[in-house]
């Protein structure tokens, strides 16, 4: 099971380093940056993370210029693991034409 895979491995990481890690960048306030940015983005968000909720995500998109969210609605937080053929689509997809004719907002229901 690859959940079970993704946990041993993370276990496996000095909890004191992953602890900074999340630390660092969970206590830095980037709204006053996002704006900022030039490039297009593309935020990427599971429905069902309790990682990181998903209003913050939605908001996120909204402060960067050229961005939009795609919201695999049954998905958790490991989206490349959960469903990787229909995320490796849409990065490769975004990767080629950016956020040309792409939705503000997409869900993206998978199994």
């Amino acid at each position: 099971d690859i959940m079970q895979l993704t946990k041993q491995e993370t276990l496996r990481c000095n909890s004191h380093a992953l602890g900074a890690l999340m630390a660092d960048h969970t206590q830095l306030d980037w709204r006053p940056v996002l704006p900022l940015i030039k490039v297009p983005c593309l935020v990427c968000a599971g429905g069902t993370s309790g990682v990181f909720p998903l209003e913050g995500t939605l908001h996120t998109m909204k402060l960067v210029p050229d961005c939009c969210s795609v919201v695999f609605t049954k998905a958790n937080h490991w989206l490349y693991i959960e469903q990787p053929g229909v995320f490796n689509k849409l990065v490769l997809n975004f990767a080629l034409i950016g956020n040309n004719n792409r939705p503000k907002v997409t869900n993206i229901a998978c199994p």
